[in-house]
């Protein structure tokens, strides 16, 4: 009978390790990223008070783009919107801003995007896919060759007529 309770007993710690495991790993992926303004969304304030007692600084840092695809929308005026997929870091770090810059000399828009993260965080160093869709302003732009710098992935988009709509 011994050999019965042995066995059971193995049964037991094998169920509990199990259980510890999986709660652990489910701790340590559920949190989302701080954010200063406390919400989720990623692309809030921009200050390093301390807020509701969490952290007192941040560290800001390019995003790692790893591609872009420009879709051009079928309509007058035509949109273009820039699809943007990277990854963070770890899991304590959010999208911070997206800034578009138009170059009117060299027909180049130039997103730069940044991120967030709080300094003293302990936090998943497993990577975080992100996907962003930005919108460019393309309105009253002639027709051409446009070029797309986001976090130096490059692109091109061409417009095939004057993008103006007439008065």
């Amino acid at each position: 009978m011994k050999a019965g309770n042995n066995t059971f007993l193995g049964i037991l710690v094998l169920f509990a390790i199990v259980i510890v495991t999986i709660a652990t790993f489910s701790l340590g992926c559920a949190e989302t990223p701080y954010l200063p303004d406390g919400t989720d969304d990623n692309k809030n304030d921009t200050n390093n008070d301390k807020i509701n007692g969490q952290y007192d600084q941040y560290v800001y840092s390019d995003a790692a783009v790893e591609n872009i695809d420009i879709l051009v929308l079928e309509s007058f005026p035509v949109q273009i919107n820039v699809n943007v997929r990277g990854y963070l870091p770890d899991g304590c770090t959010g999208i911070h801003e997206e800034n578009v810059k138009y170059d009117d000399q060299t027909n180049t828009f130039t997103v730069h995007i940044t991120t967030i993260r709080p300094e003293d965080a302990i936090c998943t160093e497993a990577i975080v896919p992100f996907e962003s869709n930005i919108s460019l302003d393309v309105h009253g732009l002639e027709k051409g060759v446009y070029n797309v710098s986001v976090n130096g992935v490059q692109g091109q988009f061409e417009l095939q007529t004057d993008n103006i709509i007439p008065a």
